[in-house]
């Protein structure tokens, strides 16, 4: 069940759960909307990548209506990271919790392989109301070669078979809970600091790809608006809107 505040529409097979919670969002709907799918034909993640959806796995769209400020929107993907992780996290023996950790600004690892995906997407309609769509992609029981230049995995092969219709229960709370925690902006120092709890790499040498050049240095903190600062190797910091993470033996 989702929280009461919330609507759930579950479908079999779908193209994307992401682009039927624009188009509901398109259309007028009020929000609070999720959309899952047990299977997608056209599932993509970041910058157009197409995301692998067989059956098996947690496909989620949450369709969101003017949830923020507009220059509070971009910490999203720190809020849904940190839910993400909970539910996840939840859903383990107590021993392997630990192994799992949020690679900025929202993939999920376990141990070195990504096991979830987070994207985010927008658009506007009339009288300036504001779109926001959620996708998350959980790998439960199958999961690419490849993705986004990491291995992959599911959670499966860790010994915890997990159904995606028992998972996404545990993700809409917990959801709910980090939006609320957020409060539209006005808390994200508190999801700022739970993300770094949960986080991968910070003080240590990253890797980060942009779409015309790759930086090397130290992932030396997150700003308040949750963007990325490097200490590159000449000394100076530059501040990382958007990028790929890695680890230097990538």
């Amino acid at each position: 069940m989702v929280p009461h505040n919330y609507r759930h529409q579950a479908h079999e097979a779908v193209t994307s759960t992401n682009e039927l919670a624009l188009d509901a969002g398109r259309a007028g709907d009020a929000g609070n909307l999720w959309i899952t799918a047990k299977e997608q034909t056209t599932g993509r993640g970041r910058r157009g990548r197409a995301w692998v959806s067989k059956s098996g796995n947690l496909y989620a769209s949450l369709l969101l209506v003017n949830p923020a400020p507009q220059s509070d929107v971009s910490q999203l993907p720190l809020v849904i990271a940190t839910a993400a992780h909970r539910a996840v996290s939840d859903s383990l023996a107590p021993d392997m919790r630990a192994q799992v950790s949020i690679k900025w600004p929202n993939d999920l690892l376990m141990g070195d392989q990504k096991i979830s995906g987070i994207l985010l997407e927008g658009s506007n309609r009339g009288e300036g109301d504001q779109i926001v769509v959620i996708g998350i992609g959980i790998n439960c029981r199958t999961h690419p070669d490849k993705t986004d230049g990491l291995a992959a995995a599911n959670l499966s092969q860790s010994g915890f078979d997990i159904d995606p219709d028992i998972l996404f229960p545990m993700l809409a709370q917990a959801v709910d809970r980090q939006l609320q925690i957020w409060n539209r902006g006005k808390g994200f120092a508190d999801i700022r600091e739970d993300w770094l709890i949960r986080a991968r790499g910070v003080g240590q040498p990253i890797v980060v790809r942009l779409p015309n050049e790759e930086l090397t240095g130290i992932f030396d903190r997150l700003d308040n608006d949750g963007a990325l600062v490097l200490l590159m190797d000449d000394g100076q910091r530059r501040t990382i809107l958007a990028g790929d993470v890695f680890w230097p033996a990538s």
